[in-house]
């Protein structure tokens, strides 16, 4: 077995780590069965077509923070068996339609922390054992509602901290009959519909933390039958009658919220700022004027986020 010099390699050649030496191109790998190869930390900002075309046998690749800028198609060629994708940390501004399609067995596929704009609809097309995609921390702005469609199995979706992502309200957001748990936290999302999670009907986990979403529209929660996580952490709720028919309908239903100090607060009026949704169950709404709703209603919250490095051309 010949392990290349700037690596670490097990004594079967099964597994096989190059992190944080400085490479700018992905070594030649002489083990025949290698199944797990790290290489992140590194200055590789180029995968060139068939970079682990004798990896035949490998399971899990890691590339992250690796200043990875371009993937030439066919970069993951002969990776037939490769269940796991980590590309994490990277400068990714695009990929290309069939930057994946040789990735069959695939089943978790890490693309988060990039500077991805766009989403091709067809950019996952094929990965029909594709499970998890985590594409939080980027700087997706929208994605086309088919884009997970052809993804029978998809379980789990990332797609947090992106700050100016536009959460449609007069159609549907995501069309995918197998999604279990999605995570739009940190979007700067102040408005949702009935019509955004149309077509997600069956999804049992919904992580809407640390938005600026004032209300949730109650007919949203009874379009989801089956949702048994919903998080509102971190948002500027304004504690009223309509919020108080959703915490009562998620208690109706066992719906999860949160706990500890990760649970739904008030931020207006300001008689109970700061305090817990709880509060909501015990406080005397018969003393709570209703022009509390009508005075904040036209009232914006938003946050600030540090700019982000834009894309080379």
């Amino acid at each position: 077995m010949l392990c290349p010099a700037e690596c670490k390699c097990d004594s079967a050649g099964y597994y096989v780590e190059c992190n944080d030496k400085s490479l700018i191109a992905v070594p030649l790998i002489h083990p025949k069965f290698v199944q797990s190869f790290q290489i992140y930390d590194n200055n590789i900002t180029l995968l060139e077509k068939d970079s682990f075309i004798s990896m035949t046998e490998l399971l899990i690749l890691d590339i992250s923070w690796c200043e990875l800028r371009t993937v030439d198609l066919g970069a993951f060629n002969g990776l037939t068996k490769l269940t796991g994708l980590t590309m994490r940390g990277n400068q990714l501004c695009e990929l290309l339609t069939g930057t994946f399609e040789s990735l069959r067995s695939l089943e978790n596929l890490d693309l988060s922390n990039n500077r991805i704009e766009h989403i091709d609809n067809d950019l996952f097309s094929g990965l029909i054992n594709l499970k998890l995609i985590n594409l939080s921390a980027n700087k997706l702005k929208s994605l086309h509602p088919n884009t997970f469609l052809g993804i029978p199995n998809l379980r789990t979706l990332y797609l947090g901290k992106n700050p100016g992502f536009q959460i449609p309200t007069d159609r549907n957001f995501i069309n995918s009959h197998s999604l279990s748990t999605l995570d739009i936290s940190k979007c700067n999302i102040s408005s949702l519909s009935v019509e955004t999670f149309a077509k997600v009907s069956e999804l049992p986990r919904l992580d809407l933390s640390d938005n600026n979403l004032k209300s949730l529209d109650i007919n949203i929660l009874r379009a989801l039958p089956k949702l048994f996580e919903l998080y509102l952490y971190g948002n500027p709720l304004q504690c009223d009658y309509q919020l108080k028919e959703v915490r009562q309908l998620c208690e109706d239903r066992n719906i999860q919220t949160g706990n500890g100090s990760w649970v739904p607060k008030c931020d207006t009026p300001s008689d109970v700022k700061g305090m817990g949704w709880e509060v909501l169950e015990t406080w005397l709404l018969l003393d709570f004027p209703k022009i509390y709703y009508e005075e904040y209603i036209d009232t914006s919250y938003s946050k600030t986020y540090s700019d982000w490095e834009e894309c080379e051309n």
